[in-house]
């Protein structure tokens, strides 16, 4: 079973894909922000597209894929219409080609990295590298993708960590929610 995580960003999006629990790629698909004041809604609408086919292309051949569920109280986050745009474009193409998705929220994302849901981002970067390494690990974006894939791949039965989860990872666990009919018939 292929099993993908998708960080989702208007800058900076990370992708990790799960081919097996030795292999894990990784990749980041990037957009950079225009120039202020020429933005249009065309070049908008052109910039998510542009993002969500690159991420679509990443995940191409997914079973299920894991993505990281929009952070509602950032209240520093600039783009929020944007921002939800893309991530309502990637799940919509995503149950278009009947593949089926696992939100996980921030603080569980967190929570699976390091035991805490409120770990700053960097500690989830270390943790993270230090514990697949298998997995090329070079920034924030990719780390978080690689614990949304980790997480979905725990609760699929295909771990890819080499140890058991500890109880603050099994309670992160707890907390997200799998689609009905999430295996395709012949993973079941």
């Amino acid at each position: 079973m292929i099993i993908a995580g998708i960080d989702p960003s208007l800058t900076s999006t990370g992708v990790a894909v799960v081919r097996s629990p030795e292999r894990v790629e990784t990749a980041t698909v990037t957009s950079k922000p225009p120039a202020p004041g020429t933005e249009t809604v065309r070049t908008r609408f052109e910039r998510m597209e542009k993002l969500a086919a690159g991420i679509l292309d990443l995940v191409d051949g997914a079973d299920i894929v894991g993505i990281e569920s929009p952070a509602y109280g950032m209240r520093n986050a600039g783009k929020v219409h944007d921002r939800s745009g893309l991530w309502w474009w990637i799940v919509g193409q995503l149950a278009a080609r009947s593949i089926p998705v696992v939100e996980v929220t921030p603080p569980s994302r967190m929570m699976y990295a390091t035991g805490k849901g409120n770990a700053g981002k960097d500690l989830v970067l270390v943790t993270t590298a230090a514990t697949y390494r298998q997995a090329a690990i070079t920034g924030n974006d990719i780390a978080d993708a690689v614990i949304i894939a980790a997480m979905v791949s725990r609760l699929v039965g295909q771990p890819i960590e080499l140890r058991e989860p500890a109880q603050a990872k099994l309670r992160a666990l707890a907390k997200v929610q799998m689609p009905e009919h999430s295996l395709p018939a012949e993973a079941a």
